[in-house]
């Protein structure tokens, strides 16, 4: 039955509408280096292969090959081309069988693994799950990218995005918008977390535009978060908090349906998707994102981080929610007004290569003497969404975890 699954193969039209379902370890053994010249066959020229041509392209990819081998490969092609025939329905219908049953040896495979103890086993087992959900494998190259010009105007367009509420940022860079990924980085007492509660929580920012937003934090406890974002929204500092606390959460009702805060100190980055699949928010803060754990075994810790980025980027395809990761600066960095993507904690090139939009904040040099100096820098330095690049000068207002112009 194999030899005349691969018969049926050789007809191109054939094998364009099970591909996604082939596979080569639906073949026996002797059959799956057959099964991959077929598949390069198909690959490269894209028109029915007669056994003649399958086995001048065989030998043609591997000009070292012995003559005894070559024969074997021969005497294979020899009976694929005449075995009997199989109705183009009844071997679809076949591979369709045989790739449902080998689908379930990987889950039930994936299932011992869990049962042994390995913690990526299950992150492995819900990425092959989304893979089959739809009843296709990796091979299967999905819809090709839409020629409506309406439809592509409209899936770039700002009205896609959530705009950020400092004047001279928005001028340049619009927001972030659903599928997107930004990076906000900075070293240590610069502002990272109020730039962030700024952009959600002060006038004009993400939750009064109507964005149902995940603050999650695995740094400070989020209750101080929580205070700073009422402080962002209603400009009142702690002293006027303190002297009439209703009236400030009266106020903060204003945006409070739309701030979803959370605690995620020890998760991975599976829980957290689970979680996002629960709630269904439209943009994720991840605050600090460099210490959400990722599964896998890694040579360096700049590897794990280019993963976790990786991860991060896909979660936000896959939720249709815009996500940005808040992460530290290095060293590099300190008493920097103008930051570069080189100088991000832990990983100079792999967690910029995963993102959409990184921006840096950076700050002058002042000295004890002369008191705290609120201007602030932030500095544009990978941009795929407007790309625009450069340094836009701002100030902090700490009391009230606000940035503005």
């Amino acid at each position: 039955m194999d030899h005349s699954l691969l018969k049926n193969c050789l007809n191109h039209d054939f094998f364009e509408q099970n591909k996604s379902k082939l596979r080569a370890s639906l073949f026996e053994d002797n059959l799956k280096e057959l099964y991959e010249t077929i598949i390069a066959s198909h690959e490269k020229f894209s028109q029915d292969i007669t056994p003649l041509e399958l086995f001048a392209f065989w030998k043609s990819t591997n000009p070292t090959s012995t003559t005894a081998w070559a024969a074997e490969i021969e005497d294979t092609i020899n009976a694929t081309a005449n075995a009997e025939d199989i109705k183009p329905e009844i071997a679809k219908d076949v591979i369709e069988n045989l790739w449902r049953q080998h689908v379930g040896l990987d889950i039930a495979n994936l299932g011992i693994r869990m049962s042994e103890g390995t913690i990526e086993a299950m992150d492995e087992l819900n990425m092959l799950l989304d893979r089959v959900a739809e009843g296709y494998l990796p091979d299967d190259f999905g819809e090709p990218t839409t020629d409506d010009i309406y439809e592509l105007l409209a899936a770039t367009s700002d009205e896609n995005r959530w705009q950020f509420n400092i004047e001279t940022l928005s001028r340049h860079v619009y927001g972030i918008g659903s599928g997107e990924f930004g990076v906000v980085f900075a070293c240590p007492e610069t502002g990272k977390s109020a730039f962030i509660i700024s952009l959600c929580a002060a006038p004009g920012g993400f939750c009064q535009q109507g964005a149902k937003v995940l603050y999650l934090g695995n740094e400070e406890s989020t209750k101080t978060t929580k205070l700073r974002a009422i402080h962002s929204y209603t400009g009142l500092t702690r002293p006027e908090i303190e002297f009439d606390p209703i009236a400030a959460i009266s106020r903060y009702s204003g945006i409070k349906e739309n701030l979803i805060m959370k605690d995620i100190q020890e998760w991975d980055i599976q829980k957290m998707e689970g979680y996002i699949a629960k709630i269904k928010p439209d943009l994720i803060i991840i605050d600090q994102a460099d210490k959400l754990s990722v599964a896998g075994n890694f040579n360096a810790g700049h590897e794990r981080l280019r993963e976790l980025y990786r991860r991060l980027r896909e979660t936000a395809k896959k939720y249709e929610c815009a996500v940005i990761a808040v992460s530290q600066a290095s060293a590099e960095a300190e008493n920097r007004t103008r930051l570069t993507m080189t100088m991000m904690e832990g990983s100079r090139v792999g967690k910029a290569a995963e993102a959409d939009l990184i921006i840096g904040i950076g700050k002058l040099n002042s000295g004890e003497e002369d008191g705290p100096d609120n201007s602030r820098f932030l500095t544009v330095m990978k941009n795929k969404l407007s790309g625009y690049h450069g340094t836009i000068p701002c100030m902090m207002e700490p009391e009230v975890s606000r940035y503005v112009v």
